[in-house]
């Protein structure tokens, strides 16, 4: 093995988990993140090869990385218009996701977080990511994007300003969460509307992603009353044919893996509590292109298996 060859057996070894934790961040897909990583370094392995002077391997892999998921970004925008229904991120569950870094189970692995990071510019998104999660000085931000530290300043500001506009104060104790989610999830299996009533915030919203599996819901439910009557509806007849819930997590919110009888997976539901500790959000990922990530069997069920039981 060549000196090349070490340099990139290192930096593999040093800087991958951390590339990928920024680059799902990014791009909210496992899958895509991998293929910019992967890209990153086929692009590093080519340099060292032609011999090219790579003063810190840490900062080109961040670079190209971050260059890449822009430009994906960008494209994703133009592919996201022809997405069957509604559009969630790819679910980080705790436990099951390969981003071991230092933040990893913090709020900006949140499907609510991510959500809103999808409203920023890509640009704005890779220096609030940068900076406000993974701690990046500012000049380095700046060469890394391609443009000055007092512009990405302002962009920091911008990102901050509508990231904080659309984030609801949560509750902050996690066994309270924990309980509430335990709460809201019995209630939902048994039916129990007054209960689910009285745990969903006013203006609670359902959101499902079912891409072209035909399990989702076609379009976002907004309400208290109309949530109440879906998610009762859907995780009752779901308890009558055999499928249990099992709690988890999704960055900092808490979350269920949806398992059918045979003990595969049919979909992750993740909640978002409002300071009150009602429920602003429910996330139903059941999207089978968006689940092989974490690794699991994944039903065979469709949803016309448990409709109507």
């Amino acid at each position: 093995m060549g000196m090349a060859d070490d340099r990139l057996e290192r930096a593999y070894q040093q800087h991958r988990t951390a590339l990928l934790a920024l680059s799902y961040r990014m791009l909210g897909s496992f899958v895509d993140a991998e293929d910019v990583v992967q890209e990153a370094f086929i692009r590093l392995e080519r340099a060292l090869a032609r011999g090219e002077q790579v003063d810190s391997e840490r900062a080109y892999l961040t670079t190209v990385t971050t260059r890449l998921a822009i430009d994906h970004l960008r494209s994703a925008r133009v592919r996201r218009e022809q997405y069957v229904g509604p559009w969630l991120p790819e679910p980080a569950v705790e436990g099951l996701t390969d981003l071991a870094d230092a933040a990893a189970w913090s709020d900006s692995l949140s499907t609510a977080f991510l959500l809103l990071l999808d409203q920023l510019t890509p640009e704005q998104r890779a220096v609030l990511l940068m900076r406000d999660v993974f701690a990046y000085e500012f000049d380095e931000i700046a060469a890394t994007i391609g443009k000055s530290p007092a512009a990405c300043r302002q962009l920091a500001v911008r990102a901050r300003r509508a990231v904080r506009v659309g984030r609801p104060r949560r509750a902050s104790d996690l066994a309270e969460r924990r309980r509430l989610a335990d709460a809201f999830f019995r209630a939902a299996q048994h039916g129990d509307l007054e209960v689910l009533t009285t745990l969903l915030a006013e203006d609670a919203r359902f959101v499902g992603d079912g891409g072209r599996s035909g399990r989702g819901v076609s379009r976002p439910v907004h309400g208290r009353g109309p949530v109440s009557m879906l998610v009762g509806n859907l995780m009752s007849r779901m308890a009558g044919a055999g499928i249990r819930v099992e709690l988890t997590g999704v960055g900092a919110e808490p979350a269920a893996l949806l398992i059918d009888p045979e003990g595969h997976l049919i979909g992750v539901w993740s909640l978002v509590l409002a300071e009150d500790a009602s429920v602003q959000a429910v996330h139903g990922m059941v999207n089978p292109d968006k689940l092989g990530h974490l690794g699991l069997p994944l039903t065979t069920l469709t949803r016309g298996d448990w409709r109507g039981r």
